[in-house]
């Protein structure tokens, strides 16, 4: 009988086994020195990660885990810990006490620092070993992974989740990846909390498994089986297997979602930026058409060192990353997008940031003389009762630095904070913030325009806030909380707030950039949008790093360095040396610039970028399944085959792809990627244009 490998994913907790007063914040995991020095300090609390959490989730977890170890073996599960401070952690890391979570960062925060912290990298390359995986994260956690992994065909994996998460379980498998939707619902049928739910259920399913091994095997097989198999009944020895189980009675109300198949209905429904595009309701062009539509793009300290020596791969002598590093407009002879967005947050967790805005302004801050709007970063403060800011303080705070625009302090009103009774309070909290922002501003000779924030729940909370908020004197609303919403529900928001707009009255969208929607959206009154998502595709998407006019997106050659991660596994498990791989590294990066120069053939160039990636598959108990490392390469090999037969950066003319020329689909390094980034935002942008050209011939 197949026994299937075990892997468990699981987040840190706020409650541990010690809390200190001087316990680590982020900012000392930001400086390895500092680290080191404030480590030594708590040492007397050093203990193993498995021991060092004491919430209920990691509680019933480890209950569950040593269940099975006791009755299978030690190697039966394995578990990694999501940790916001140290990443992808083993139960046996010794760790000190810290206090950082993801739950508190923005959505830009969360990618910059699990990017920082590697945990997309490292959780695809510890994934590969294993045959069944249970995910237990919650939304944040989620977003920290950047997924879809690269996986294997026979994976199977089990998300416990909530349906707000579902925009975060990216899939490229047809099969065997199932989520199963946890609310009050289930914590009630089993009286049990819902803050340790996941860990409670993992445990009943270990102790399923003991009384019958096999449902083991038949979950792996089927993993939308797991909601049976934790029903409080006994499972029958004497019954087979499958019939056992398809004779329980599933938990009540409890959805099961083929990821694969919810995606793909999914992005049919508009979610994705390159879709198939939307249809225009039977609607007159909103009363503020003609006021136009811009692209804002969000920014969290994306420059490079314009000096970066590629074939060395360093970075310039003595640098100075704010002083000397660049961004992209300055790069460009045309910034590739209208305005910046800049969230106060940003500068609140950096002192010497706050300095240098305080001391230059926005605009020499960021370099960069066009519009800039400046919010409160809501998302950081998603979890407090209030936002921490006043409105006073945020409406000098935008005029001293010289913000263009400056945003009203909204609460979101997403997740569970869209439950009755808090959306209320949240509702009123920020319609009153807004009244209050622009009484305040029109008191004083302010340079800024102001814009009043909105959160709603429904269209009909949204479209009353707008009618509210244009009463009271906006010329300039943003719509928040919609940035993970479907497509067809910010329609159907935007089609209710329509009957509302004058023919002065602007709308923003805050984190919604989806080109497909680009059309409908303007001719239902959308004059402005912040979107990062191009950029961050460089780096983060499995396939789609390199992006075109056309419309045709390319995955980026994957060279890792030979002092990464995966390399320190393979030398370690003996695969082969370091010696081999560092002579393989060379060839491919050699090879792919050979090419580049017309000197090496498409077969060639291939035959040396997949020599190197054949020895890149991971060891499972100290060998590499041959198979497993085959198909990994067949899979890199396609994909790298298309990139060459194409050689897109030849046909763009981008000052970026004209200047490093292949180095720009190389996936290797901060440089390398952040300026595929901005090739990305600057296609992003040309199409955005032609979009609206296109929308605006119909119109007349």
């Amino acid at each position: 009988m197949f026994d299937p490998r075990i892997l468990v994913v699981t987040s840190c907790t706020g409650e541990k086994r010690f809390k200190p007063e001087n316990q680590l914040q982020l900012d000392d995991f930001k400086n390895s020195e500092l680290l080191q020095s404030r480590s030594a300090q708590l040492a007397e609390y050093l203990c193993p990660a498995g021991q060092m959490y004491t919430g209920a989730q990691h509680l019933r977890l480890m209950e569950g885990i040593s269940i099975l170890r006791q009755a299978r073996g030690a190697e039966a599960v394995d578990l990694i810990i999501l940790s916001a401070a140290y990443g992808l952690i083993g139960e046996e890391e010794k760790i000190v006490p810290y206090e950082v979570t993801f739950n508190t960062m923005t959505s830009e925060e969360i990618d910059r620092w699990a990017m920082t912290l590697n945990v997309h990298t490292d959780l695809e390359e510890i994934a590969q070993k294993y045959d069944l995986i249970f995910v237990l994260l919650g939304e944040q956690y989620l977003r920290a992974l950047t997924l879809p992994i690269i996986s294997r065909d026979e994976q199977s994996t089990i998300f416990l989740t909530s349906t707000g998460s579902l925009k975060y379980l990216k899939t490229s498998q047809v099969k065997k990846n199932v989520a199963f939707i946890l609310s009050n619902i289930q914590a009630k049928h089993y009286g049990y909390g819902l803050v340790g739910l996941k860990g409670f259920l993992f445990k009943k399913f270990a102790e399923a498994v003991i009384q019958n091994p096999s449902i083991l095997t038949e979950v792996y097989k089927r993993p939308e089986l797991f909601s049976r198999v934790i029903e409080d009944r006994s499972i029958q020895l004497n019954i087979p297997i499958e019939e056992d189980l398809l004779d329980a009675t599933p938990v009540e109300s409890m959805k099961i979602i083929d990821l694969y198949q919810y995606h793909q209905y999914s992005s049919k429904l508009g979610r994705s930026e390159t879709g198939v595009g939307i249809s225009i309701p039977d609607l007159k062009p909103a009363a503020n058409y003609d006021l136009g539509m811009e692209y804002f793009i969000p920014e969290w300290d994306d420059r490079v060192d314009p000096n970066y020596d590629y074939l060395g791969d360093a970075n310039t002598p003595n640098r100075d990353p704010y002083h000397d590093d660049i961004y992209a407009h300055q790069i460009y002879e045309r910034p590739n997008y209208n305005g910046i967005l800049l969230s106060r947050v940003v500068f609140d967790k950096s002192k010497k940031k706050s300095k240098i805005l305080l001391e230059n302004g926005v605009h020499s801050y960021i370099r960069y003389p066009g519009k800039v709007m400046g919010d409160c970063g809501a998302f950081s403060y998603i979890q407090e009762e209030k936002p921490p800011y006043q409105t006073k303080e945020i409406i000098e705070y935008y005029d001293l630095v010289g913000f263009d625009y400056g945003v009203s302090i909204d609460h979101l009103i997403v997740g569970g904070f869209a439950k009755p009774g808090i959306r209320e309070e949240r509702y009123a909290l920020t319609m009153n913030n807004a009244e209050e922002f622009i009484q305040e501003h029109s008191k004083g000779a302010y340079k800024f325009t102001p814009i009043g924030a909105v959160q709603g729940w429904s269209p009909e909370s949204y479209a009353a806030a707008v009618k509210s908020y244009i009463g009271m004197g906006y010329q300039y609303i943003a719509l928040g909380g919609l940035a993970r919403a479907p497509t067809p529900e910010i329609i159907e928001i935007l089609q209710a707030v329509y009957h509302h707009l004058t023919p002065t009255t602007r709308i923003h969208l805050f984190g919604v950039g989806r080109l497909n929607a680009v059309p409908i959206f303007r001719h239902l009154g959308v004059n402005s949008f912040d979107s990062a998502s191009p950029l961050r595709k460089a780096w983060l998407d499995p396939t789609a790093n390199y992006h075109t006019i056309a419309g045709k997106t390319y995955a980026a050659v994957r060279i890792p360095k030979s002092g990464s991660l995966r390399i320190k596994n393979i030398v370690k498990a003996g695969i082969a040396s370091i010696e081999t791989l560092q002579q393989l590294e060379e060839a491919a990066l050699s090879s792919l610039r050979r090419f580049d120069e017309g000197k090496l053939a498409i077969d060639e160039t291939l035959a040396a970028l997949t020599a190197y990636d054949l020895l890149l598959e991971l060891p499972r108990d100290g060998k590499v399944d041959s198979i497993q490392a085959t198909k990994r390469m067949n899979k890199h090999a396609q994909m790298y085959r298309v990139l060459l037969e194409d050689r897109p950066w030849k046909q763009c003319g981008c000052e970026i792809c004209s200047n490093i020329g292949v180095e720009v689909v190389i996936f290797r390094g901060n440089d390398r990627n952040r300026r595929r980034g901005f090739h990305n935002t600057y296609v992003f942008n040309e199409r955005f244009n032609g979009l609206l050209n296109n929308a605006d011939s119909i119109a007349l």
